[in-house]
This record gives structure tokens, C-alpha cells and sequence, in this order.
């Protein structure tokens, strides 16, 4: 009940409706989970000189690139895409 009691008082401060409030505070933490996921996708592109996914595979697949542990930041960048994807959908919902 204290969190009620606090977007009540920070919505009154801004003069907008403790829904409004909510809505912009989800959309907040939405954007900044999505920036780690995309700073995350980015640090793994860029420890194999890869602009994304297919061509990290291409590499891996034409011996460019080890195995290990590249295969598994290939899957991992492919959940964090799957991840950024969902997070663009439910901003778009909001």
C-alpha cells in the first residue's frame, strides 16, 4: 500500500494521473532493460567483428571462428534478440 501512496503523491507533484505515472515508469524500465540487453548483443558481436547473428554463424560455420565458445554466444545472442524483440512488443502495447 506504501507504493499507492507514493505514485498518488509524485503524480500530484507532476500534475499528471497516477495511471499516466505507471504507464510512463513501465515504459522507463522497459527502455532501460531494453539498452543492457542491446549494450549485451553488442559486446558479444563486437568480440568477433560481426555486425549480427547470421554472420557470426556464417563464421562459425565456415571455420572462421572456433566452436567454442562461439556456438554459445550464438545462442545467446539469439535469446537476446528474442528478449529485445518482446520488450519492443510490449512497449508498443503501452
Amino acid at each position: 500500500m506504501l507504493i499507492e501512496a507514493r505514485y498518488k503523491d509524485i503524480a500530484q507533484k507532476f500534475f499528471i494521473s497516477i495511471e499516466q505515472l505507471k504507464q510512463d515508469s513501465l515504459k522507463s524500465y522497459l527502455l532501460d532493460r531494453k539498452k543492457e540487453l542491446m549494450n549485451e548483443k553488442f559486446e558479444i558481436l563486437s568480440r568477433y567483428s560481426v555486425i549480427n547473428v547470421d554472420e557470426l554463424e556464417t563464421k562459425i560455420k565456415q571455420g572462421v571462428l572456433v566452436e567454442h565458445p562461439s556456438w554459445e554466444d550464438l545462442i545467446d545472442l539469439r535469446n537476446l534478440e528474442t528478449e529485445i524483440q518482446g520488450i519492443k512488443n510490449d512497449i508498443s502495447r503501452l
